[in-house]
């Protein structure tokens, strides 16, 4: 049934082979990795969300990082840019990365990070780093704090035009939760997401379409009732190299505690016919914005 929907497209398996071990490609540090949801703005209960980021070099030389902030619902053609050298060893804390004192950013957004093109280490072997975020709310009226850890995800992580995203357990009943559905775009044109919901049973109870901007990042309440149920990501139309990186959060309506789902992409569920696989290259990046 996948299969009639997304046309027939060749797979490329998601394992890497390194120095003679198959690994899944979630267990890699990477040299490009995406943020798929970053904020600086306020929410639900008079809480204000901040994200912390954090770059570690597991090297024992320097290392030329690049950061840069997608704003949500905007072409990202020229963003803002931070250039780090990592010393050896080192972890890089950009505390409220969105805020003030780092990409003086308001509301919300993705983010990229990784190794500097122009700088001289091999992409597979000598410049992976590692990068991870918390997003919470520094007060939260005296309750205690809300917050969540958003995994970067490495480029190997991305879903294409090879592969279907899932996430399961997804609750959104109007009551006790609700879930945002969210969608960051590794990719230098506009594309087109559409996302099946659902049922516990496997029935499509509904299905959203999402046009993300170049380098965009869109984010927004999901429309249809499930629980327990699970989404499914796939790209729709866009370049041939297009990168998405989907995601969901599920709120507890009662306590505010919120729960990130990265959408897994997987070649289960496309169609094993069509075009030749393409061999993986490092992904475009916006221009420095400033």
């Amino acid at each position: 049934m996948m299969g009639s929907k997304i046309g027939t497209r060749a797979l490329t398996g998601g394992w890497i082979v390194i120095a003679g071990w198959a690994l899944p490609a979630a267990a890699q540090l990477s040299a490009d990795w995406m943020i798929p949801a970053a904020a600086h703005n306020p929410g639900v209960r008079g809480t204000y969300w901040v994200t912390d980021l954090s770059l570690h070099n597991p090297h024992e030389y320097d290392l030329s990082v690049v950061v840069q902030a997608l704003p949500s619902e905007t072409e990202n053609d020229a963003v803002p840019t931070l250039d780090l050298v990592l010393s050896p060893w080192q972890t890089v804390n950009l505390w409220d990365v969105l805020g003030p004192d780092v990409f003086d950013l308001d509301g919300t957004a993705a983010i990229l990070a990784y190794a500097n093109p122009a700088w001289a280490c091999d992409p597979i072997e000598s410049c992976h780093f590692l990068v991870t975020s918390r997003t919470y709310t520094p007060d939260a009226g005296g309750t205690g704090e809300f917050g969540l850890t958003v995994a970067g995800a490495g480029v190997e992580r991305a879903t294409n035009w090879e592969s279907l995203a899932y996430a399961a357990g997804i609750l959104n009943d109007g009551r006790y939760f609700r879930c945002n559905v969210g969608i960051a775009s590794w990719t230098a044109g506009w594309t087109t997401v559409r996302l099946d919901v659902q049922d516990a049973a496997g029935s499509i109870i509904e299905s959203e379409f999402f046009d993300v901007p170049p380098f965009g990042h869109v984010q927004r309440r999901l429309a249809a009732p499930v629980e327990g149920g699970s989404l499914v990501y796939y790209l729709q139309s866009g370049p041939d190299s297009a990168l998405i990186f989907p995601y969901a959060i599920v709120i507890n309506q009662e306590t505010g505690d919120p729960s990130y789902f990265f959408a897994e992409a997987s070649s289960v569920g496309s169609s094993l016919a069509g075009k030749s696989a393409r061999k993986q290259v490092r992904p475009e990046r916006p221009a420095n914005g400033g």
